[in-house]
This record gives C-alpha cells, structure tokens and sequence, in this order.
C-alpha cells in the first residue's frame, strides 16, 4: 500500500472518528438535559406530595375531631352557621 493510500485511509479514519464522538457528545448533552428536566419535574412533583399530605393530614385530623369531640362539632355548627340555642342572644359585630 502507498504512501498516499495509508494517508488517505488514516484521514478518513480520523474525520469517523471525529465524526462518531461529535454525536456521542451531542447525545450526551441530550441525554444530560433531559436527565436534569426529569429531575425537576421529579422535585416539583416531591414538594407537591408533600403539600397534599399535609392536607390530608390536617383534613383527617378535622375529621376524627368531628366524628369525636362533641364540643367541637357545637364549636363548628355555631361558627359557620350561626347557630344559636332557645334562650342565647347573639351578637354581630362588623369589622
């Protein structure tokens, strides 16, 4: 094989090779942003689990409260719907 072969073999040879890692790198860039997009959602979707259980936590809570405490319910019915009994004066003061 000639000189001019071999140099023309090894050119061709390096140009795929550069060609080869330039597209590895570019599917590593992609891979890599799509990677950190994953974990951001990931993330946005742990905080929201969290805020969810808290309120299921604090909704449970309001529940066991109510199918157990009597005096919370009264607390409750008086509050939001203004309930009053036979005898009791109410009072409503504007803000």
């Amino acid at each position: 094989m000639g000189t001019v072969a071999y140099r023309f073999l090894l050119t061709a040879l390096i140009l795929v090779l550069v060609g080869v890692s330039t597209y590895l790198f570019l599917a590593l860039m992609s891979t890599q942003r799509e990677y950190q997009a994953f974990r951001e959602r990931h993330a946005d979707a742990e905080l929201r689990l969290q805020v969810l259980r808290a309120e299921r936590d604090k909704r449970e809570a309001y529940l066991r409260a109510f199918l157990n405490d009597p005096e919370f319910v009264e607390r409750v019915v008086r509050e939001r719907l203004g309930y009053v009994e036979p005898g009791e004066v109410l009072f409503r003061f504007e803000d």
